[in-house]
């Protein structure tokens, strides 16, 4: 049984979907991976093939979608090598759906990980192809069980079958440096309690209510102003970042934010968390979350919206929960990590122990080979 897994925005994603590859390899399924053009071999014990340019600045939408065409066809070709293709994401739907057909054709099994059902910015043609490229799954994996039930009322004439095996952790990416050597590098006052977003900017994740929040914070504790500091940090996706220092303008707070509104290297990553005293996601919506992974990878105490994809695993023992789009709820959290922040290194030692046992690789790997046993189980040996 050989599966090829897929990932063609590896460069972001490269955390789950090589930390899956890995947990397989050691379970004994044979598995390569076709990913985007990223390099680093680092935490990747599988074969890998460069193959998507997904990431390929300035060249136009049409040489985009030829060069993503061109990588569909290559896998095409290969797929005669394997049994299973294992997907993670859905790029361009109307596309990706002519592929699966093809595949299906060739009586390969497809198995679809889905880390979001739709688009959040979806466009008008996503639903119909994301419904006609479910159907022709073999076996969908779905991260919570809230997804699930999001997926049946989306798409309630769908009949394949569904698994729900959770987002696994990300505690071997994680390094923390010296909190004091880590904020010298970045510049920040060593005496700051420091409150970090990190991650991409979208609407999605409410960065806009966080930077009011964060106003209105101070409006209520001016004392705060001087020992506090906010820390924007990951690139936006598909908007202005010119809004976000505009806001904070708008709110007197410049003096109190670092924006540093850009693609954040692997390299620095660490130091951001290390420098933090606790991570803010303060999103409207979200499928689930890498960025609370890593944020517990670094033992570090996150504050949270009340969507069911943080509270299924979020708690008051070792986080902070508000209501969702709501800024003097989030102002209040804010104030409260602030007050509680002799407990923190507790808090964040009980979460870091919580998400290691709950979400282990291996348990995952064990649940997706039975996957692919299960979908290749009526294969005739050619």
């Amino acid at each position: 049984m050989k599966i090829l897994l897929v990932d063609q925005i590896a460069k972001v994603a490269y955390k789950y979907t090589y930390s899956l590859a890995n947990a397989l390899q050691e379970q004994g399924v044979d598995v390569h991976l076709a990913i985007d053009q990223k390099k680093e071999s680092e935490n990747c014990a599988c074969n890998r093939i460069n193959l998507f340019n997904t990431d390929e600045k300035n060249i136009g939408k049409l040489k985009k979608l030829c060069n993503y065409l061109s990588s569909l066809r290559k896998i095409r070709k290969m797929m005669k090598g394997y049994d299973v293709l294992h997907t993670q994401w859905i790029i361009f739907s109307p596309v990706d759906y002519i592929f699966f057909r093809r595949i299906k054709k060739m009586n390969k099994r497809i198995v679809i990980t889905i880390h979001d059902i739709l688009p959040f910015n979806k466009k008008f043609y996503d639903y119909y192809f994301h419904k006609k490229i479910y159907e022709l799954a073999d076996e969908i994996i779905l991260q919570t069980e809230e997804n699930v039930e999001r997926f049946h009322k989306m798409f309630p004439e769908n009949t394949v079958q569904i698994q729900m095996i959770p987002h696994g952790h990300f505690m071997e990416y994680a390094k923390e440096y010296d909190r004091i050597e880590s904020r010298k590098k970045l510049d920040i006052a060593e005496e700051k309690f420091v409150y970090l977003f990190f991650g991409q900017i979208k609407k999605v994740k409410g960065v806009d209510v966080l930077l009011r929040a964060y106003a209105e914070f101070l409006r209520v504790n001016p004392i705060r102003r001087q020992d506090t500091l906010l820390i924007i940090a990951g690139n936006t996706w598909k908007e202005d970042s010119k809004k976000y220092y505009d806001l904070v303008e708008q709110e007197h707070i410049k003096d109190q934010v670092k924006l540093e509104i850009r693609y954040i290297p692997d390299d620095e990553v660490d130091y951001y968390y290390s420098a933090a005293d606790v991570c803010v996601l303060p999103y409207r919506n979200v499928y689930q979350s890498g960025v609370l992974q890593l944020t517990y990878a670094h033992h570090r105490v996150p504050i949270v919206t009340d969507i069911n994809a943080f509270t299924d695993i979020v708690n008051s023992e070792i986080g902070f929960v508000c209501k969702v789009n709501d800024e003097k709820a989030l102002a209040e959290a804010m104030f409260c990590a602030y007050n509680k922040r002799f407990e923190l290194q507790k808090m964040a030692e009980k979460g870091y122990s919580d998400i290691e046992q709950r979400f282990a690789w291996d348990k995952i790997a064990e649940k997706v080979k039975d996957i692919y046993t299960e979908v290749t189980k009526d294969v005739k040996e050619n």
